[in-house]
């Protein structure tokens, strides 16, 4: 597999033509800028390799510990970790249900120390959010965006494999022994 620094150069070297072709369909600075930024998230913070200690993991800082129960219930190499599809999906689904513990923890803290303005703070900041995420472009354009950063993850993983499977099949084969013809 590539290093977790040839994936942060593939993630570096393709996200600004993944922003060209973001402005080239959407002549949108938001929907450019969207698809650019969840890119590099997914290449950078968000790959499949968050089910080992990998660079991605790393990157997580104090925050790491939340992919510890993420890297015992997915397997390394998984559908729900690389898979095309369900890699980005788990992942998403995943980090979901940490944000909306952490939503609902700040509240009923908010809540019990009779902070009401912090709680309605709160509140603004999530419908802010919700308006967002009622956007279908900006959902859209998000999902593509993730899924293009994670899918350059395990293409990579996959171009390497393929390349040592050939390497170690060219090594295994016989070399063809000449007949010397006799006259």
């Amino acid at each position: 597999m590539p290093s977790g620094k040839t994936h942060d150069k593939i993630t570096w070297l393709t996200a600004l033509p993944m922003a060209w072709i973001g402005w080239m369909i959407s002549h949108e600075l938001s929907v450019t800028a969207l698809l650019a930024g969840c890119f590099l998230f997914a290449g950078l913070m968000f790959s499949g390799d968050l089910d080992t200690k990998s660079v991605q993991y790393k990157r997580w800082g104090w925050f790491r510990w939340i992919w510890i129960p993420y890297r015992k219930l997915v397997p390394h190499r998984s559908p729900f970790s690389h898979g095309p599809v369900l890699g980005v999906l788990t992942r998403l689904l995943y980090l979901s249900v940490w944000v909306a513990l952490l939503f609902a923890t700040l509240t009923r803290v908010a809540l019990a120390l009779d902070q009401a303005q912090l709680a309605e703070q709160g509140f603004g900041i999530a419908k802010q959010t919700a308006v967002f995420f009622q956007n279908p472009v900006y959902v859209g354009v998000g999902f593509i965006g993730l899924w293009l950063g994670g899918f350059s993850h395990t293409l990579a993983d996959e171009i390497v494999s393929m390349l040592k499977r050939l390497r170690r099949k060219s090594r295994r084969r016989p070399a063809k022994k000449h007949k010397k013809k006799h006259k």
